[in-house]
């Protein structure tokens, strides 16, 4: 029996510069909270590797979740889909940076079938 395929995490919002990138989540860290300058804030972000197309490892690092997605990801493999967004926020500096807009999962790769006429030993 296999497992159902989960359903893709999409943002709707109109970004509209993207790019995509291989992303396994290993780890979701515990969503966090807190308040600066009287505004009121929270966040999570998850344990990945950026992979290669190949499926090697390219980079170990940890991607911000958009609040859309906090409390819905869970770990797996996924084509991440990015857009670039001036960071307006008075820490940010209007820096330009790439914002997480959807995960579409992707299955496991299936093991290689025996060729026929042979059987296991």
């Amino acid at each position: 029996m296999t497992a159902p395929t989960p359903e893709p995490y999409v943002l709707n919002n109109s970004l509209e510069i993207t790019m995509q990138s291989i992303i396994q989540i290993l780890k979701l860290n515990e969503a966090r909270t807190g308040e600066k300058n009287g505004r009121k804030w929270e966040m999570q972000d998850a344990e990945c590797l950026l992979l290669n197309e190949d499926g090697t490892v390219n980079q170990v690092g940890v991607l911000m979740l958009p609040k859309d997605l906090m409390g819905k990801v869970q770990p797996g493999t996924f084509m991440g889909t990015f857009a670039l967004r001036a960071d307006t926020s008075r820490e940010g500096q209007r820096r330009i940076n790439a914002i997480l807009t959807g995960l579409n999962p992707i299955p496991p790769a299936k093991p290689a079938a025996a060729p026929a006429g042979r059987t296991a030993a």
